[in-house]
């Protein structure tokens, strides 16, 4: 029972990270064309910016989002919902490293982009910024759960 279950975790891992894999961020240039044009509109909304700040900071955040979706978040909950007793030491590990390996990408990223965005916006917009990606990523995951529940 335990050498099927083990297979059977193992063809699960190895299909994920083949899905995973194959999902080509440049795969869908329009969609991500509209994502970047909404969120750079709620953006604009919450942070308060006028035309003439918007204008600057749109150049540096297309950048800063096109580097930041090129990260898995998935990795960072993954963690979080994975039973830790049907692991074993090896897959706890690479979990593990993984994890931390995406949440460094995050803090690189953002220590990068967080001078140019200092430059046009102050830093309370920038809190403001990153609560705002938080909470949009936050309902596109709910759309999508809803969307895929409803197939």
């Amino acid at each position: 029972m335990k050498t099927i279950v083990s297979s059977l975790l193992l063809v699960i891992t190895l299909c994920i990270s083949f899905s995973a894999e194959s999902q080509n961020p440049d795969r869908f240039p329009r969609l991500r064309e509209r994502i970047a044009q909404a969120k750079l509109r709620e953006v604009r909304l919450q942070l308060k910016l006028d035309q003439a700040t918007f204008d600057q900071f749109r150049p540096i955040y297309l950048k800063y989002e096109h580097e930041v979706s090129g990260i898995d978040f998935r990795n960072l909950a993954r963690m979080m919902k994975v039973d830790a007793d049907s692991l074993s030491a090896d897959e706890a590990d690479h979990l593990i490293v993984s994890q931390l390996e995406t949440s460094k990408k995050l803090i690189q990223i953002r220590e990068k982009y967080y001078k140019e965005f200092r430059t046009v916006i102050t830093p309370q917009q920038i809190i403001k910024l990153y609560q705002t990606e938080a909470e949009l990523r936050k309902k596109v995951l709910q759309e999508m759960k809803k969307r895929m529940m409803s197939r």
